[in-house]
């Protein structure tokens, strides 16, 4: 049971799209991480998060807008990135190891785990996680920045303002390109939907194509996914997480998400992965889970 009499915070939530619950997941880190011992649950069409002397989702939102979106990297490669970058390629060729080397700063710019540093302190790298299966959930390509679309999500975010919790995932704009963990937009964007990959257009504004996407579900589904991470039905497409209806700390609940532990009948639903290429990949809809049969 919760320590706290009522939710301090409640969002609409459709737990049929993954992108909307592991968003929510993604709000009950942020809170725990401002306010430890917060709790939360799901009930019917929301999410409930009860939080010590009933703060607001006001505040956890204004958080993460104020809180900063950079890498790994430290100053010293960013500095030298800089540097590459701003003189010409005849310059770099002029000198044995410049261009390789601002290949390698560029890879570690695109490649390397989130930090968020301010209100709320935290390192992404579920990305980039072989070992326990977290990077097949990695939907953009080798080329793409995470970077950028983070830092795109998050600008988003700010310029959207504070939202109340019944409007939190119906802001849409168009920011940048998603990550493609909304079930309901997953599809949009595709190069191969379009005929041709926007990545070469975004360096200039006069070219730049710029998709409709929810930045709050996006970037809180991200931040959702360094804990909280669906279970895989062994050699099938099909990841199932559950919707809990218990309050439950940060602690114990990702044991229950990813179907696990079962305390109760929770609902619990399956989804697919999309391929749109080897690389990129986006959330299909989540349906009833139809046990571990592999047909």
């Amino acid at each position: 049971m919760t320590n706290y009499a009522q939710p301090s915070i409640t969002v609409n939530v459709d737990v049929t799209n993954p992108g909307q619950f592991f968003a929510c997941c993604g709000l009950l880190e942020l809170a725990d991480r401002l306010w430890p011992g917060t709790e939360g649950w799901f009930e019917r069409d929301r999410f409930c998060i009860a939080c010590p002397d009933g703060n607001p989702i006001e505040t956890v939102l204004d958080s993460l807008a104020q809180s900063t979106v950079s890498n790994t990297m430290s100053t010293t490669q960013q500095s030298r990135l800089r540097q590459l970058s701003s003189m010409s390629r005849k310059q770099r060729a002029g000198e044995s190891g410049l261009e390789s080397e601002k290949k390698a700063l560029e890879a570690l710019r695109r490649e390397e785990p989130i930090v968020l540093r301010g209100p709320i302190m935290l390192r992404i790298d579920w990305f980039r996680d072989e070992f326990a299966g977290g990077s097949r959930f990695k939907t953009w390509a080798g080329q793409q920045s995470v970077l950028d679309i983070a830092t795109a999500m998050h600008a988003g975010i700010k310029s959207a303002g504070v939202q109340c919790g019944e409007t939190i995932w119906n802001n849409a704009r168009g920011t940048g390109l998603p990550f493609n963990f909304d079930s309901d937009l997953g599809g949009q964007g595709s190069a191969l939907d379009i005929g041709f990959s926007f990545d070469p257009l975004a360096e200039s504004a006069a070219t730049r194509i710029e998709g409709t996407c929810k930045p709050a579900l996006e970037l809180l589904s991200f931040v959702g996914l360094q804990r909280f991470r669906p279970r895989q039905i062994a050699g099938a497409n099909r990841y199932v997480y559950t919707a809990w209806q218990t309050p439950l700390p940060t602690s114990v609940a990702p044991c229950v998400a990813c179907h696990c532990v079962r305390i109760s009948e929770d609902p619990c639903y399956e989804f697919r992965l999309l391929y749109r290429t080897k690389y990129l990949k986006s959330f299909c809809p989540a349906i009833p889970f139809q046990g571990d049969h592999n047909e």
